[in-house]
């Protein structure tokens, strides 16, 4: 029954957070933008209307881009001394903005505003990158306890056979699967605590976050497993139409860029659904 209504709640609830979804999404376009425009104005000055174009066009060939010579060296430089900045900032700001789609979700109303989002998301900043960042590290070490740690004790014997060693991490990576929910059930209780109770403890949170997640095992954990299996056959869709879609012309690109953003969308929309139902599953 629990089950039942988590899914329900977070569907409901995530459909009553489209203003939180659309400021996110607008938010994160935009960040994208800005990325996006100084790569853009390179492939122009580089390439222009030059026989390449219409060939990479069809097919992605690395021999032009390598042929630019001095060029691609710079953009090479840049993009190899930039791209962790804004794996950085695109972090932080994912941290930021589920502050207050966490806060919408608990609301569950239409007319939550915007003001009170990033009121929210700047409240419980600190505190989520916090939790994001002890979880992480508990998952470095659960995988290293399931995975390596196993390893090393084979290979110390010395005696396995290659073939050995592959069956055993195959297991141990299914394992490592199945246990990679229950740390995500974790954080998202923690989250989900704070901003039910408007505190920034995180260790209060982490704690009722192991609570939780234990004492709900089965419905929480069958909720978990199942939206993030329900995302990894999204992302594959998109993957899929994305990568055989070929726009040959104007309009062709902006049905491009339309799909996208609607794919987009329904991603944002089923990580509401999961943090709802998580929400909804607080208060059951």
């Amino acid at each position: 029954m629990k089950l039942i209504k988590a899914f329900t709640s977070g569907a409901i609830r995530a459909f009553r957070s489209l203003k939180a979804l659309l400021m996110i999404w607008l938010l994160t376009f935009s960040f994208l933008a800005l990325f996006s425009l100084p790569l853009r104005s390179f492939l122009s000055t580089s390439l222009g209307d030059t026989a390449s174009t219409p060939v990479l066009a069809k097919a992605l060939d690395l021999s032009y881009f390598m042929n630019l010579g001095q060029a691609f060296n710079s953009l090479l430089s840049a993009i190899s001394g930039g791209i962790l900045i804004v794996l950085l900032i695109f972090f932080f700001l994912y941290i930021f903005l589920n502050g207050g789609l966490f806060d919408s979700l608990r609301e569950n109303s239409w007319s939550y505003k915007p003001g009170d989002f990033f009121r929210a998301s700047a409240r419980y900043f600190l505190s989520y990158l916090a939790i994001t960042i002890l979880v992480i590290l508990m998952v470095l070490i659960a995988l290293f306890l399931i995975i390596g740690l196993p390893l090393l004790i084979q290979e110390a014997g010395g005696s396995a056979s290659e073939e050995a060693t592959f069956k055993l991490l195959s297991i141990l990576r299914i394992v490592a699967l199945l246990v990679l929910p229950i740390f995500l059930l974790v954080a998202d209780y923690s989250r989900a605590w704070l901003v039910a109770n408007k505190h920034t403890k995180v260790f209060k949170a982490l704690g009722y976050g192991f609570k939780a997640s234990f004492k709900y095992f089965f419905s929480s954990y069958v909720f978990m497993l199942v939206m993030l299996v329900l995302q990894a056959l999204f992302a594959v869709l998109v993957v899929d139409i994305l990568s055989g879609y070929s726009p040959g012309s104007g309009g062709g690109l902006l049905l491009l860029f339309i799909i996208s953003q609607g794919l987009f969308l329904v991603k944002l929309y089923m990580r509401a659904v999961r943090y709802g139902g998580i929400t909804a599953l607080y208060r059951l």
